[in-house]
């Protein structure tokens, strides 16, 4: 086959075989009976199109000998792509590619299905067969050109009279461009990652503070995954999923938001005293480097680069907790009470980032007791669950959330003496089928509140609230993971220009 014939072949079966979740997207908001419908249509058809040739022709005129092995490559990335579009209605933007990258194998697993594979043989192992088998017989430069320039002159000229249609595609242009394969992930991968070598570097690090007293204080925070505030039974919630955490005597704040549907972005703004400095030190390495015992333990991921006293995995708590709760997130407790005591430093910090309500194997969140809801969706392809088994499974972890919680505030309690806070706040939120979204990781714009509407809570010792002089804590503003950096601040008595009285719920 001649190499311009085989650059319009290759186009073809990129803009048709591969953009499914692009074109189902636009049949579903357009309707295609009507001229209008069917001009915008075909306008991001044509878009698609363009698009497609001309990287295509770029390549296969620069290096004639990547043309196929880019085309392989994309096609088996392609197959895993459509599969998470259509499956969960995902965007590749870039909030989206930086959710992919810091995934772990062992989450991945849990994403593999027997429909993925049928995906990855029918949309990447048969293209990918079919074009090591194309021989591409003479390259032509400039037939190749001739042929591009044809195809971009009709192309543009087709746009044009249907200006008309530019006014719906640009509003619909970031969710658009998060479907074009493959571009959406080629482009927005290298976006994330030049974010990302810009974050890597030297953080800025903050002004220096000082402690306005000695007074031993000890701060948990705990960050959760994945739990929305719509599922909580303290907030509303009809199914009663904090059976325990109602008799805790718990603050709870009633309208929190994520400042992102990511865990990382999440964390990165949780732990930064103001959200737009994106290369700023983080709280963790602050405190430490002013002297805070700080300890962060994980059975998750997602944090930004810190410094801190002591750094464990739950792989490494596991070898000396025991009990079935070592297999979950209770693992993070196992030895809390005598790291505390052990510590001396009168100001300590305790973060205990758990795997929480992270899907979309919700099933495997909970130890057998805390299957109260049942049936309950055991598969990762949720095709196979109705809607509620699915909510069923999800409102388990929730539950299990709160026993969660109610031991770390059991254990806490037994620090007679000592002024003790514990502050939990999730990550983002998650859908489970409303809108025909799933999981989490929309683009904020688009995200519904199931994403971004969280829990925050905080429990307080008698010796804490007598040593802040806390009477009363207004629980329904407006709060946010931008409160969390200047509370912790703000509890510990550290006097810096930095802190921010009015993001400091205690005040």
């Amino acid at each position: 086959m001649v190499a311009n014939r085989f650059v319009l072949l290759a186009t073809l079966i990129n803009t048709f075989l591969f953009n499914g979740a692009l074109y189902s997207f636009i049949a579903s908001n357009l309707d295609l009976t009507t001229l209008s419908g069917l001009s915008i249509a075909v306008s991001v058809f044509v878009i698609v199109f363009i698009v497609n040739l001309l990287f295509i022709s770029l390549i296969i005129i620069i290096t004639p000998i990547l043309v196929k092995p880019f085309l392989i490559l994309t096609a088996m990335i392609n197959s895993f792509a459509l599969y998470y579009m259509v499956t969960y209605q995902i965007i590749l933007d870039k909030t989206m590619m930086g959710n992919i990258f810091n995934t772990r194998s062992s989450e991945a697993f849990e994403l593999i299905t027997p429909t993925l594979l049928l995906y990855l043989i029918l949309i990447g192992i048969i293209p990918s067969w079919l074009i090591i088998k194309t021989r591409i017989k003479s390259i032509n430069r400039g037939k190749i050109v001739t042929q591009l320039l044809i195809f971009m002159v009709l192309g543009i000229y087709f746009l044009y009279i249907n200006s008309s249609s530019w006014l719906w595609i640009d509003k619909h242009s970031k969710l658009l461009g998060g479907k074009i394969l493959p571009w959406s992930y080629i482009i927005n991968t290298a976006r994330y990652y030049s974010i990302n070598l810009k974050s890597s570097d030297n953080q800025v690090l903050l002004p220096e503070g000082k402690f306005l007293n000695e007074k031993k204080t000890v701060i948990v925070l705990i960050i959760g995954e994945t739990a929305r505030a719509h599922n909580f039974h303290l907030y509303g919630y009809p199914r009663n999923t904090n059976p325990l955490l109602e008799t805790a005597g718990v603050l709870t704040f009633k309208n929190t938001s994520s400042c992102t549907t990511y865990t990382t972005g999440s964390l990165a703004c949780m732990l930064s005293y103001n959200s737009r400095e994106k290369n700023a030190e983080p709280l963790p390495s602050y405190l430490t480097r002013l002297g805070v015992d700080v300890v962060w333990r994980t059975n998750n991921w997602g944090e930004p680069p810190i410094n801190v006293t002591d750094y464990q995995e739950a792989s490494e708590l596991r070898k000396n907790c025991i009990g079935e709760g070592c297999n979950f997130d209770e693992v993070l407790l196992s030895g809390l009470s005598q790291r505390i005591q052990s510590s001396n430093k009168p100001k300590i910090l305790i973060v205990l980032h758990t795997k929480g309500s992270h899907g979309p194997s919700y099933y495997s969140r909970y130890p057998p007791q805390f299957e109260k809801f049942t049936p309950v969706c055991r598969y990762e392809e949720i095709s196979k669950c109705t809607q509620q088994e699915l909510i069923n499974a999800y409102d388990n972890t929730i539950l299990y959330t709160d026993y969660f919680l109610y031991k770390t505030i059991k254990i806490l309690k037994k620090l007679k003496g000592i002024p003790v806070m514990l502050i939990y706040i999730s990550d983002h939120g998650e859908s489970l089928g409303e809108q025909g979204l799933y999981l989490h990781g929309t683009p904020y714009m688009f995200a519904p509140d199931f994403q971004k509407q969280i829990p925050f809570l905080i429990w307080m010792s008698n010796d804490f609230t007598k040593l802040k002089g806390i009477k009363n804590i207004p629980q329904d503003n407006q709060y946010s993971h931008s409160n969390i950096f200047h509370t912790i601040i703000g509890a510990f008595d550290i006097k810096t220009k930095i802190y921010n009285r009015n993001l400091d719920v205690l005040h």
